[in-house]
């Protein structure tokens, strides 16, 4: 008598099923952290330009508020933030602003910004 060794169709079946249902709960999970993993990379390129604009006006006497909009050491993917600064009677206000059509469009915590005084905002008080 000889004996077969393998799988059976419904053996497959099940582990196939089982992997689909594991997928299906980690995917979520998996795409929120990639969301928040993006904006805390934008946050640090905020906190990074407000330390340029601050040389810059230690420097110069005045924000050159155009180091946002070319910025050459974020890190940040551009396709997710537009990064700009603009400026209040009270100093400048920082923005990063997820873009209505990128892949940031579903965070949570929208528009994220910090003021020449260091206050933060967002959608979210949680998100700083």
């Amino acid at each position: 008598m000889i004996k077969q060794k393998g799988v059976t169709l419904i053996e497959m079946l099940i582990a196939v099923a089982i992997i689909g249902v594991l997928t299906a709960i980690a995917y979520p999970s998996y795409q929120d952290h990639v969301l928040k993993g993006h904006r805390t990379q934008a946050m640090g390129d905020l906190i990074k330009i407000q330390l340029a604009l601050e040389e810059d006006y230690t420097k110069n006497r005045r924000y050159k508020l155009t180091i946002a909009n070319d910025c050459e050491f974020c890190d940040s993917d551009i396709t997710r933030y537009k990064l700009t600064a603009v400026s209040h009677a009270s100093g400048y206000e920082i923005l990063a602003t997820p873009y209505s059509n990128g892949p940031q469009k579903n965070d949570e915590c929208k528009t994220l910004s910090i003021y020449a005084n260091g206050k933060t905002s967002a959608a979210k008080s949680s998100c700083w």
